[in-house]
């Protein structure tokens, strides 16, 4: 009798990616929501002025395939605007250019486009490669690059932008959203200003949006007497939405701490205090 010879084991190969391609997983998007300030439970997104003239700017931009900056002071909700206006667009076109360290450069903002669009290919390795890439990426889709925290940027970061946008067809839209710094920047170089579409300057709220706005942004202040919110917009939160928040955020804790159901004068007190 024939005995049959035994097979030799031969250990399976970990499958090797696919020459040209990344070894690695495709990186977690940034969550994109708006996110209310503090968190309080009950907020609500309000549709003042603010975002109604954010909304058209963000639309008529990328309509238009073209370069805008909104800009102001901190917490008017330039930021929060954006993120509601850009919540309505196909996310996978937007590419968010965030960073967690201050003062990015243009490496910074080559490798988070390449990541943001999960380009399959292998990074490369100089710059003059890594533009060359991003023209033939970026006209394949209509993208949406958006660079919050603007101010951040240094001068070369806009001009790396300005350049990428201005050889590139189709064009991807860009939007700024910063300080008055970024804004400055901008129009400190007539290569850059001049290609600005839309400029966009957001204002403190007014006296009277104060009164229509704040009451509907969250329950605690529906009943609350026209007087009150004169005396808090004027002693503390100088039309800053931000500011409201955090005054909303300490009055409901007045409330808990003095067992009471309505705001009152000592109710602000207390609160402001703490602000």
């Amino acid at each position: 009798m024939t005995t049959a010879p035994r097979r030799k084991h031969v250990p399976q190969r970990r499958a090797e990616p696919a020459a040209g391609r990344s070894a690695t997983a495709p990186r977690r998007r940034p969550d994109l929501r708006p996110q209310f300030f503090l968190d309080i439970p009950d907020s609500h997104l309000v549709a003042t002025d603010t975002l109604l003239q954010i909304k058209d700017t963000v639309v008529d931009t990328v309509e238009s395939r073209a370069m805008s900056v909104i800009y102001g002071d901190a917490g008017l909700g330039k930021s929060f605007s954006t993120r509601a206006t850009i919540q309505e667009m196909n996310p996978d076109l937007i590419l968010p250019l965030d960073f967690a360290r201050s003062r990015p450069g243009p490496k910074d903002l080559r490798e988070e486009l390449f990541h943001q669009m999960n380009l399959s290919c292998k990074m490369p390795g100089t710059p003059t490669a890594f533009d060359k890439l991003l023209r033939e990426t970026l006209p394949r889709r209509p993208y949406v690059i958006v660079c919050d925290e603007a101010q951040q940027y240094r001068r070369e970061n806009f001009e790396f932008l300005r350049k990428l946008w201005d050889t590139c067809d189709p064009k991807p839209a860009i939007v700024f959203v910063g300080g008055r710094e970024a804004y400055d920047t901008l129009q400190s170089d007539p290569a850059l200003a001049s290609r600005i579409y839309i400029r966009l300057e957001i204002l403190a709220m007014s006296p009277e949006e104060v009164l229509t706005t704040v009451p509907d942004s969250h329950p605690v202040w529906r009943d609350v007497d026209e007087a009150l919110l004169k005396r808090i917009d004027t002693q503390y939160a100088d039309g800053s939405f931000r500011e409201w928040v955090r005054i909303t955020k300490h009055v409901l804790k007045g409330l808990q701490h003095f067992g009471a159901e309505k705001v009152d004068d000592a109710i602000v007190d207390w609160a402001l205090a703490r602000c």
